[in-house]
């Protein structure tokens, strides 16, 4: 049975007038009892000084007799601490051992397991599941490279996978109770504040906002499938991986091998059909975002007391079954033509395009590199300069103007460059080192391609 290794009394406590006070306690001793620095032993001090503090943080403290007991009403902190101690010991959710004169307390196992269940369900947050999809990633990426000694990790991804899945219909049951509780309410202070505190805060994942962007948590379902695949359609992987399972569990090899296939076939049912779930929590979300915008929408006015003018006209209009007929309310101030505002049109996403790689010509190729290589040609380096200065002066240290070659698009422009040389900065202030250049006023034609100043270039002396 699900609960034969329970106490018959475990729930008795959280039944009673007194179950406010219990819940907040048992809240705070779980975390007490989950302190994995800690030993889950402890004194029965400890536990009643931790009763104390939470009963501190309560605003009041009321204390209902359900049944006749020995001790008296309490009337003091440490009073209601004891009383509840000793509720929690004998509903079995406490467990006292004494050695000698020391009085421990532990919780067994299944104590310990109910109460961490119920704490989760009662926090219910948000989950991340970026971290969850690369841990079942990097597993799946080791059972490849290492099946016999990593085959084991396979198990836990499957389970990742199947809590994974749950969780999402957990969102998608929460939406649709949400939305039809919403619905059904007549008070707008309601509807908004539900929406933001039951599904903002507590059904929304954490990592939503990014499904839809390029870094979404689910980027990596494309691999996850293939490497899933890859084990199913390899027998001598699989047969390695369920090895690992006989080793680790003590199964037979056929056990073994169903549970593998089993492991693999979750994982792939899991992240094939995750579009078309996410598709629906997206919908439901959709609805629920409007009716609560429509509804803010209406009770948001720069005017005083509008809000709450407009919040008692819908609440008034909700109790007929057919609304009334208003002659006058285009002629009202606070309720006219203006106050019926278009809801906002949900934008669909563009249809899918197949994508085509565009082949590029082999003449554009070439005239593209033609125009890459002459751009380079055009760019001024000081390498360049110097190169061209070098071959032309090997010949003497004194050169004219006229005695200067030009046979490519470079040595053009390391010649038109040459009368600027002072000018170029500090990275020219070697060419300025090596050679001195002497202009005259008379202009000259230079093998009928450039009309420029006169002048001599002479190779400074090292000395």
């Amino acid at each position: 049975m699900l609960f034969k290794h329970l106490p018959d009394e475990i729930f008795q406590a959280l039944s009673g007038s007194n179950r406010a006070l219990i819940e907040a306690v048992l809240h705070d001793l779980a975390d007490v009892f989950y302190d994995h620095a800690e030993d889950p032993i402890k004194d029965k001090s400890t536990i009643i000084e931790s009763i104390e503090d939470t009963l501190h943080k309560l605003d009041t403290l009321a204390w209902h007799d359900d049944q006749k007991e020995s001790f008296d009403s309490p009337k003091t902190i440490h009073d209601y601490a004891l009383r509840i101690y000793h509720r929690l010991v004998n509903t079995g959710w406490l467990v006292e051992e004494q050695e000698l004169y020391r009085v421990s307390v532990l919780m067994t196992p299944q104590i310990s397991m109910l109460l961490r269940s119920l704490v989760e369900i009662g926090r219910h947050g948000k989950r991340n599941y970026g971290a969850t999809v690369l841990s079942i990633l990097s597993n799946l990426e080791a059972v490849a490279k290492q099946p016999k000694e990593r085959g084991v990790t396979l198990r836990q991804s499957a389970e990742a996978s199947r809590e994974f899945s749950a969780h999402l219909n957990q969102i998608l049951l929460g939406i649709r109770s949400l939305q039809r509780e919403l619905f059904a309410s007549r008070d707008p202070k309601a509807i908004v504040a539900g929406f933001f505190d039951l599904f903002v805060e507590g059904i929304l994942i954490a990592d939503y906002k990014t499904i839809k962007t390029s870094n979404n948590p689910f980027r990596f379902r494309r691999q996850i499938l293939e490497l899933t695949q890859d084990f199913l359609a390899n027998p001598d992987t699989m047969g390695l991986v369920a090895q690992c399972y006989v080793d680790q569990q003590l199964i037979t090899m056929a056990e073994a091998q169903a549970m593998v296939e089993k492991d693999c076939r979750d994982i792939i049912q899991t992240f094939s059909n995750i579009e078309q779930r996410l598709e629906r929590i997206d919908e439901y979300r959709y609805r629920l975002e409007k009716r609560a915008a429509d509804t803010a929408r209406y009770m948001d006015s720069s005017r005083p007391g509008m809000a709450n003018k407009v919040a008692g006209i819908i609440t008034d209009v909700a109790k007929y079954n057919h609304l009334p007929i208003l002659k006058e309310v285009v002629g009202a101030r606070f309720v006219g033509m203006a106050s019926a505002a278009q809801p906002t049109k949900r934008r669909e996403p563009p249809p899918p395009r197949v994508m085509t790689p565009a082949e590029v010509s082999a003449d554009a190729i070439k005239v593209r590199d033609q125009q890459r290589r002459f751009h380079e040609a055009r760019q001024v380096t000081i390498p360049k300069m110097q190169s061209y200065l070098e071959k032309q002066m090997s010949s003497g240290n004194n050169k004219h103007i006229l005695d200067f070659t030009i046979e490519s698009v470079e040595d053009f422009v390391c010649f038109d460059h040459l009368r600027y040389i002072g000018s170029l900065g500090v990275s020219a202030k070697k060419l300025e080192d090596a050679f001195e250049i002497h202009f005259t006023n008379q202009y000259l034609d230079v093998h009928e391609f450039v009309e420029c100043r006169e002048f001599n270039v002479i190779r400074r002396s090292k000395a």
